[in-house]
């Protein structure tokens, strides 16, 4: 069986502390960075700048993000499926605790400390976790 693929964006949003905010969707036991699935006629960072707004009523613009990169692994809540992930990071400090919408059950920022206790997607723990534990 081939694997179908899922282009998504997402960011790194950081607090004053630099501690990273991550999401879990209802039905899921994984934290992922806050984003969302691209739509055919959206660039990667329209579809996170409307999936921030969406999800956590969080409003931004582009300017206010740097891409960081693109990459691909297994998606951890859709079988036979492979995630392309282009992520950002943005440029300033998050100075509220978001509350969850939409699909998202849990919205919470973890430290370098205790990231270890948590189930983290394989997107974030591949790609974001190594370059968040540098900054």
């Amino acid at each position: 069986m081939s694997n179908q693929k899922i282009i998504i964006a997402s960011a790194l949003l950081l607090n004053a502390d630099k501690e990273l905010l991550v999401v879990r969707k209802h039905n899921s036991k994984f934290y992922m960075l806050p984003g969302g699935k691209v739509e055919r006629s959206e660039s990667h960072i329209e579809t996170l700048i409307r999936e921030l707004s969406e999800e956590l009523h969080l409003n931004f613009q582009e300017s206010n993000f740097t891409f960081l990169g693109q990459h691909e692994t297994n998606a951890v809540n859709e079988k036979n499926t492979i995630v392309q992930g282009n992520i950002f990071l943005h440029k300033g400090d998050l100075d509220l605790q978001p509350i969850a919408h939409a699909e998202l059950a849990e919205v919470r920022f973890i430290n370098k400390l205790e990231y270890q206790q948590f189930n983290l997607a394989h997107l974030l723990k591949e790609f974001a976790l190594p370059i968040w534990l540098n900054l």
